[in-house]
């Protein structure tokens, strides 16, 4: 049997988050000024204005179902903008969740690839050559949407994120 795979999603506050699978296609969250799940419906109520950022998104894969293992994690931007004016950071290796920031993120620091990386860029247990045996999680890719003030007014591209992996 093949593992079954879903997007995670921690919103709110360090300590008592609100968590969810968020599905595997569609609208799963938006780039936004509000610390909440993510919603098709609210993310014109908290637009992100140019020059500021987003808050943080907290992702993590969510795997299930049988397998043997799964291992090298990579993450990117497959498809949308680029958008003057934007770009989109991440970090695919942090292991404990603390509450997202509208301030320039100390943990999404690297653009986030805009191909297939030729290496894990996202952990399992701390380490990107880690792996899982059992049904769980990987660790968070935390990513976050950042403005200058050259961003266009309105709506940004949709964006298209994949993570691939190994599995045996």
């Amino acid at each position: 049997m093949a593992a079954t795979y879903q997007w995670w999603g921690e919103y709110g506050a360090s300590g008592s988050p609100t968590t969810a699978d968020l599905g595997v296609s569609g609208n799963l969250f938006n780039f936004k000024t509000s610390n909440s799940l993510a919603s098709a419906a609210d993310y014109t109520s908290y637009p992100i204005t140019a020059g500021n950022n987003s808050y943080e998104v907290w992702l993590k894969g969510h795997f299930t179902a049988s397998f043997n293992k799964i291992q090298n994690a990579k993450f990117w931007k497959s498809a949308g903008g680029p958008d003057s004016g934007i770009g989109i950071k991440m970090t695919g290796i942090t292991t404990a969740y603390v509450t997202p920031t509208t301030g320039a993120s100390t943990l999404a620091t690297a653009d986030v690839p805009t191909a297939s990386p030729g290496t894990a860029n996202v952990s399992f247990g701390g380490d990107l050559g880690g792996s899982i045996s059992a049904a769980g999680f990987s660790d968070f890719i935390t990513m976050q949407m950042q403005t200058t003030t050259a961003a266009a007014a309105g709506d940004t591209s949709t964006y298209t994120f994949t993570l691939t992996y190994d599995e045996n």
